[in-house]
């Protein structure tokens, strides 16, 4: 990697402490700069005075203080374009094609897959956005 090469930053939004921690390191160990978030409404404030600039956001879709789903809403409200993962633990199809339809990349089910998968997920993601 140049000194010149800035590390590609993943946004976690995600409000288990332990879990988010767990995503940070791993993300972190494979070589990308970590921005957790344990408060969905924090990291939308930073997005949006762009303190953070993200190249992806892995959001978690149950947050305690909103949703997946406003969490997106917003971005489009404040013209934020950043790729969007969820990773969440439910997924209705309806709540699927809805998040799909609103922009976001993937839908991935927690239950269904390791740490190091859905970093994998990510990985495909972020060389497009590199181009």
């Amino acid at each position: 990697m140049g000194m010149n090469q800035k590390k590609q930053t993943i946004m976690i939004v995600e409000d288990e402490e332990m879990l988010l921690h767990a995503i940070s390191t791993k993300l972190t160990l494979n070589g990308y700069l970590a921005l957790p978030y344990l408060d969905g409404k924090m990291g939308m404030a930073d997005l949006i005075s762009k303190k953070i600039y993200p190249d992806i956001i892995w959001l978690d879709y149950y947050l305690s203080n909103m949703t997946g789903m406003e969490f997106v809403n917003e971005l489009k409200t404040h013209a934020i374009e950043i790729p969007v993962v969820i990773v969440s633990n439910s997924a209705s199809d309806t709540k699927v094609k809805t998040m799909l339809a609103l922009g976001v990349k993937k839908y991935i089910l927690k239950a269904h897959h390791r740490l190091d998968e859905i970093i994998a997920e990510l990985q495909q993601l972020l060389p497009q956005l590199n181009v």
